[in-house]
């Protein structure tokens, strides 16, 4: 099959040469598009290396069949086809188009052989970061390059009215690794690199401030997401939703799997922030729900320093914790549970913060293996083939209930 490429110098040229031609350099008014164009559809972008090592872009899209009609009307005519033009972004930063710059692009290949509908792809165009403004270099660690295609098609070519007619963007094509927070612990950055490499963090808190303490919600959908990962099962939110002040699905499928409850009969409170016994407790809840038959046992785990400030409902969550090495404490070993004063209150002192409470969940993730081991070893194994967590015992007498945080479960 014969294929002809006309590129921009060779346009250039049809279109000088055809300017005194009468009816040869206007058809804007009858273009097969019918004056406007589609969008380029299905962009996928990959990156790649040219021999030296630097990098580049390799685009690939379909072509809606009305552009390559419009090729082939152009070749008719002796005009100028329709062009490509790449729009890029790097992470949050403004497109280039919306900055007022210039867009990188060439001429369409067309195939005027090629009469049938089909699959019209173009899978050859190599663009250099250079092209793009970004200097000629793409550091794909430490940003995310966003990319997008139009088409533009120079109507009444060679006339006083000559203007280009642009498509809708395409989709926006995504390489490099998105900055998943907009803070972070320096302590805290490999964990939360590996967590986000794991498929650990959930949407809920990509690009969140990880310093800032967690909210029930938050945590609710952390603790889903370990446990889909761990488990590769598919949990399903309680029905009917029990709660007038949320409708979020993975609050409803914590809520089934035992990890947390309500506040009350009826509300959750989803932006009420957590302390760090709260998380351990919600935690160790979640890795109940993982492997129901676990040794769970906490005898002769030393106390922490500060084991007199954990409630008493949180005692064991906190000490199998250090147990399996999930939690360390501090640098003197205090857990610090929670504010037991107004000055501590007033500066957030233990709260759970978010980039804590994922290093809590990638750990878990890391020791889920021996968790599950344990299951061999546990002389009382709990049969549990609901995917509840299982509970630690009988049910607790009333009095000790009533004294309990509402929103346990």
């Amino acid at each position: 099959m014969k294929t002809k490429i006309f590129a921009f110098i060779i346009a250039g040229v049809m279109a000088f040469t055809m300017l005194s031609i009468p009816g040869m350099s206007a058809f804007a008014e009858s273009l097969p598009t019918g004056g406007s164009l589609e969008a380029p559809q299905n962009l996928t972008a990959e990156l790649k290396e040219w021999e030296d090592g630097r990098p580049y872009f390799a685009l690939k899209w379909t072509n809606p069949r009305s552009i390559w009609e419009l090729g082939r009307y152009g070749v008719e005519h002796g005009e100028w086809g329709a062009e490509y033009q790449i729009d890029m972004k790097v992470g949050d930063g403004k497109w280039r188009s919306d900055m007022g710059e210039s867009l990188f692009g060439n001429a369409l290949s067309f195939d005027e052989e090629l009469d049938e509908p089909g699959n019209y792809v173009t899978d050859d165009v190599k663009c250099d970061p250079m092209d793009l403004g970004v200097g000629g270099t793409a550091d794909i660690k430490a940003n995310v390059y966003h990319l997008r295609v139009r088409y533009a098609y120079s109507a009444n070519q060679g006339s006083d009215d000559e203007h280009y007619i642009y498509s809708p963007f395409s989709n926006i094509a995504s390489i490099g690794t998105e900055a998943f927070y907009k803070e972070a612990s320096d302590w805290a950055k490999s964990e939360l690199q590996k967590s986000n490499d794991l498929g650990l963090i959930p949407g809920i808190l990509k690009g969140a401030d990880m310093t800032k303490p967690i909210t029930r919600e938050e945590f609710a959908e952390l603790a889903v997401v370990l446990y889909e990962r761990v488990t590769d099962k598919k949990s399903e939110p309680v029905s009917p939703n029990p709660f007038t002040d949320t409708a979020n699905p993975q609050i409803l499928k914590a809520y089934n799997l035992g990890i947390t409850s309500g506040t009350s009969q009826t509300t959750f409170s989803p932006k009420v922030l957590i302390n760090r016994e709260q998380c351990a407790a919600m935690l160790f809840r979640a890795i109940k729900a993982i492997h129901p038959q676990g040794d769970y046992s906490v005898a002769g785990v030393k106390d922490f320093p500060d084991q007199k400030n954990i409630s008493s409902w949180a005692v064991e969550a906190t000490k199998y914790m250090n147990k399996v090495g999930i939690i360390t404490g501090d640098a003197q070993g205090n857990f610090m549970p929670k504010a037991t004063t107004p000055a501590q209150e007033a500066a957030g002192y233990g709260m759970a913060t978010r980039e804590q409470a994922i290093a809590l969940s990638v750990r878990t993730h890391d020791k889920a293996p021996d968790i599950k081991a344990s299951s061999a070893g546990n002389s009382n194994p709990v049969d549990n083939s609901s995917g509840k967590a299982a509970s630690s015992g009988g049910r607790l007498p009333a009095d000790i209930i009533a004294g309990l945080p509402g929103w346990l479960p």
